[in-house]
């Protein structure tokens, strides 16, 4: 392979700066795409919205993170992680402190349709970390970018005091700066891997094509449609649900909100791990059961202390899930991780886009939450029938004759 002896030793070794800085970047878009969910009971009470409004504000920046994930994984195939994250976290600084002048649920709408392409950092970061681990040790490393959805908490623990003390609008412009900062470290500070000279550069339509025929990308499209959309529904549900139904402050709800977050984002390394050991399969069935279970126990109108245990037992399964789903995607798919990855990672978004807006329906229609965790119970049942190992078993063998 033509490259130089420092190079050829990162590559089968890692990089742990652009692992960590990779991570960092990631978190700090993550606080900024999802500010729009603590800061929600500020926007209905001073703009009297309805929760299907409400529902469909949280759901904005989440819908236009989600489908940019295909195009910038493809572009980030193509151009490198790190020029591709520098723009987009100069995006995000622009966009956020753009909305930091809000003065409508409209213009809202709008500032949160902008910043939400930072939601579609995630694609981004996949294939630039992947790309310096081999695939032994990427379970592991992925499972520590994904981490940086802990940046979710960033945003659901500070901007409530940050309301609170200086206003709502404040908020957008304190979480813009640091994404104007981490553009630049993230620049003169971190690098792409080093191809080897006779790898073959997969083509836009090589791309469209992998989607059109690889069954397994669509598989593992509704698994992380479940595991990585229960996450960011409830992170950015679980304020105002805690808040109306347990009549519990914003800043108490935050600080709730953020242990779940904590727990869905840290967990996603032991799922690497455990889709580096073990069969993937398996870890997953156990998880979906696990939630499908606790989605029952909320429906039971339990206390706060029961509810908020359910809620971070769930979490954990969702970040294991979310951990050993991107294990596989990397593994059978090392050539094109991008693009699959974000076409996997739209899913999960699109996931976070539509429960919001269920739930929020059914609490205006019904007057409770009950339905909202019946629907939650069908989707787990939905992806059950899809874990089958049969169907698992077929497909993995073609897709591994495949990239042979």
């Amino acid at each position: 392979m033509n490259m130089s002896a420092n190079e050829s030793i990162q590559t089968p070794n890692g990089n742990t700066r652009v692992m960590i800085l990779a991570t960092t970047a990631f978190a700090l878009c993550f606080a900024g795409w999802t500010l729009f969910a603590p800061l929600a009971i500020y926007f209905q009470d001073e703009f009297n919205l309805s929760s299907t409004s409400v529902g469909l504000l949280l759901a904005t920046p989440v819908l236009l993170g989600s489908l940019a994930k295909i195009p910038m994984g493809i572009v980030t195939d193509k151009y490198g992680g790190r020029l591709v994250f520098t723009i987009m976290l100069l995006f995000g600084f622009a966009s956020l402190f753009f909305t930091g002048f809000a003065h409508s649920y409209g213009f809202l709408l709008v500032g949160g349709f902008f910043f939400g392409l930072i939601g579609s950092s995630f694609a981004v970061g996949i294939p630039h970390v992947s790309e310096w681990y081999p695939k032994k040790k990427q379970g592991f490393a992925l499972g520590v970018y994904g981490v940086g959805n802990a940046g979710t908490a960033l945003s659901a623990f500070g901007a409530p005091f940050i309301a609170e003390s200086l206003g709502w609008n404040k908020a957008f412009m304190i979480y813009a700066f640091p994404l104007l900062f981490m553009a630049f470290v993230y620049w003169f500070f971190t690098s792409n891997a080093p191809k080897q000279a006779n790898a073959k550069v997969s083509t836009l339509s090589d791309k469209l094509k992998l989607f059109k025929s690889s069954r397994l990308a669509w598989i593992f499209c509704l698994f992380y449609f479940m595991f990585f959309g229960f996450f960011v529904c409830f992170s950015i549900w679980l304020p105002s649900y805690l808040c109306d139904f347990y009549s519990i402050t914003p800043i108490q709800a935050g600080g709730f909100t953020s242990i779940f977050v904590f727990l869905s984002s840290f967990t996603r390394i032991l799922g690497g791990y455990l889709g580096d050991k073990f069969n993937g399969r398996k870890i997953m069935v156990l998880l979906t059961v696990i939630v499908l279970v606790v989605a029952v126990l909320l429906n039971l109108n339990v206390s706060l202390a029961t509810s908020l245990t359910v809620f971070y037992i769930m979490g954990t399964c969702l970040g294991i899930g979310n951990g050993v789903v991107y294990k596989l995607v990397a593994e059978y798919f090392p050539k094109d991780t991008g693009a699959v990855g974000g076409l996997v990672g739209a899913a999960g978004g699109l996931g976070g886009f539509f429960l919001p807006i269920v739930l929020g329906t059914i609490k205006d229609y019904t007057d409770n939450y009950s339905l909202g965790y019946i629907f939650v119970s069908l989707v787990c049942l939905m992806c059950l029938s899809f874990m089958e190992e049969k169907t698992l078993t077929d497909v993995h063998g073609k897709v591994a004759n495949a990239v042979q």
